[in-house]
């Protein structure tokens, strides 16, 4: 685990009910579109179009950014999963063939799992995953459940997950505490085999599935490898990325041969520093682009929430105290509850639209 990061970003101030508002406004008008969506089916093809920490309990982190990208890898038919003519989508029913229950299926680390610091300081030691349901994954169930209110929801995300455990196993979290949902292969497995096993036994009934990860990968090279120095961050970024993009790319493949035709979004990368990391939002933006990419070979969506998390200039800091809790006295790069919203409506935008 990486340690929690403390920087001292200002309290919100004279320009913070503005961008609460504007912020609140885009949010909702994006999920009041995304249900009206609904009423009329969701669109289902291939379009192409995320960092988070903490050390103390030995609990998790998640969300920041990149440049020149890794290697991606297809799924098959060169990566596209789109319906072909003629061809149901989820939760629609052809002639005389009941649709099987759909499930949406959710990867990732923190931000799936819904984490917040305060929280589990409140809950330690008897963490009840229960508790963490004001997250993206839950945000978002709920415009999918105005048009199926009988969808499963699987969150398989872990907190502190980082690419190379995603694939390999295991996720550290979940050996001292429980997830939303524990891995079919137990807590010493990886989220990949329990997302594989998961579609395998549920062939075509999987839709959508989204996943975030990378946050903690780049955590590591900040906070470990280079100490919050920016010239050694931008030495070991492109070694950085590419890993990342490697590792996407391996994870999106399986992830689309399992299930050829489900939509699958991928949630990028936010910068919770701001400048206070100098050229933070440059890499950050440069890590999405990376991940952008390697989403597309296999006709993955891509959310990016920098735009909205780290707009320009002045806007940028009360912007991060809003939709983060870093301003908070525990200085959590997590999502507030308006953040998450502000995630899941950037998804549900990618899913419908």
């Amino acid at each position: 685990m990486v340690s929690r990061a403390r920087f001292n970003l200002r309290p919100l101030t004279g320009m913070a009910p503005l961008v609460s508002i504007a912020i609140l406004v885009t949010v909702l008008a994006t999920m009041w579109l995304a249900s009206s969506a609904v009423a009329s089916g969701p669109s289902h093809g291939g379009r192409t179009h995320g960092w988070s920490g903490r050390s103390s309990h030995s609990a998790p982190q998640h969300g920041w950014p990149g440049r020149n990208g890794g290697p991606g890898h297809k799924g098959p038919n060169g990566g596209r999963g789109q319906k072909g003519p003629g061809q149901k989508g989820p939760g629609q029913k052809g002639p005389g063939h009941p649709s099987p229950q759909l499930s949406y299926l959710a990867l990732g680390d923190s931000l799936a799992f819904g984490y917040s610091e305060a929280k589990f300081d409140e809950l330690y030691p008897e963490e009840n995953p229960a508790d963490y349901n004001t997250g993206y994954v839950d945000d978002f169930a709920k415009v999918l459940k105005l048009g199926d209110p009988g969808l499963q929801v699987v969150n398989d995300g872990c907190p502190g997950e980082t690419t190379e455990s995603f694939i390999n196993g295991p996720c550290a979290y979940q050996l001292e505490f429980p997830l939303h949902h524990p891995y079919v292969g137990g807590p010493t497995s990886s989220q990949l085999s329990d997302a594989l096993a998961y579609l395998n036994a549920h062939p075509g009934a999987v839709n959508p599935i989204t996943i975030d990860i990378g946050a903690n990968d780049a955590l590591g090279v900040i906070e470990t490898t280079c100490k919050r120095e920016a010239a050694c961050v931008v030495k070991e970024a492109p070694a950085l990325f590419t890993h990342i993009g490697a590792n996407l790319g391996l994870i999106l493949a399986d992830l689309r041969g399992a299930a050829p035709h489900a939509t699958i979004i991928v949630l990028g990368l936010y910068n919770p520093f701001g400048e206070k990391l100098a050229g933070g939002d440059t890499l950050t933006a440069d890590l999405n682009e990376v991940m952008s990419k390697v989403a597309s070979t296999v006709g993955a969506r891509f959310a990016d929430p920098l735009p909205v998390f780290n707009p320009p200039g002045a806007l940028e800091e009360p912007t991060i105290c809003l939709l983060t809790n870093m301003c908070t006295p525990l200085e959590d790069i997590h999502p507030t509850t308006l953040g998450y919203a502000a995630l899941a409506g950037l998804i549900a935008k990618q899913y419908f639209f």
